[in-house]
């Protein structure tokens, strides 16, 4: 019986030891910022977005928050957070919000996510998810150099902070994701009131169509 209970012990050690490095990035997006950049706004609009990383030990924070800060545009305001029993480095970095036309611009600036929306002609936008799959590549290549932890697209959750900033209310589209936690799994129009936030979180065929093809449409409003 204590053979047993040993060995027990010590497959769960293994487990937690070949656990990877996860996390989640949330990125914020305003309805109006999706009509400026179709009308065509002058140069480049950046959105927020909040990434949590797991910890790979207090000895390594440092190591890891240099990596965010040389793979992700203005890095700033780091901070250690605690969820369910793990600890994550959070910080804010920018991201683009692009066309279909200028999506190329995401590879040019080895930009690692970015947000892509599209003129539908008929006055609404699609929206949607963009991953530059080869620097992600390279920065789950450095976690495995750097912090001896592997990670890799799987680990990873993706999601979208869609604000109404108009005037009035707006119809949202959306189908394949999640949405304030409730799956959405055929396409459903929902109102979002002005000033409203809907989460929107996308699933794991979402996340890697994106990583594997570049861009995952996610909702259109209008």
């Amino acid at each position: 019986m204590r053979s047993k209970r040993l060995t027990a012990v010590a497959l769960l050690i293994m487990a937690l030891l070949l656990t990877g490095c996860g996390g989640r990035a949330v990125t914020d997006l305003y309805v109006q910022d999706i009509f400026d950049v179709i009308e065509g706004v002058e140069g480049t609009l950046f959105t927020s977005s909040t990434l949590l990383v797991e910890s790979p030990g207090e000895d390594y924070n440092d190591q890891l928050i240099e990596l965010l800060q040389s793979n992700f545009r203005d890095a700033k305001n780091f901070k250690t957070v605690d969820e369910d029993f793990t600890t994550y480095i959070s910080v804010d970095v920018k991201v683009p919000i692009l066309t279909l036309e200028t999506y190329d611009q995401m590879a040019e600036d080895e930009e690692a996510i970015g947000i892509v929306v599209v003129d539908m002609e008929d006055g609404s936008a699609a929206f949607g998810l963009a991953l530059n799959s080869t620097k992600l590549d390279e920065l789950f290549s450095a976690f495995a150099e750097q912090l001896w932890d592997s990670a890799s697209i799987e680990d990873f959750t993706f999601g979208i902070k869609l604000y109404n900033d108009s005037k009035g209310p707006i119809f949202a589209s959306l189908q394949g994701v999640y949405m304030d936690d409730v799956p959405v799994a055929y396409e459903e129009v929902y109102e979002v009131a002005r000033r409203e936030v809907v989460e929107i979180r996308l699933g794991d065929v979402a996340r890697d169509y994106a990583y594997n093809e570049g861009i995952v449409v996610v909702g259109v409003v209008e």
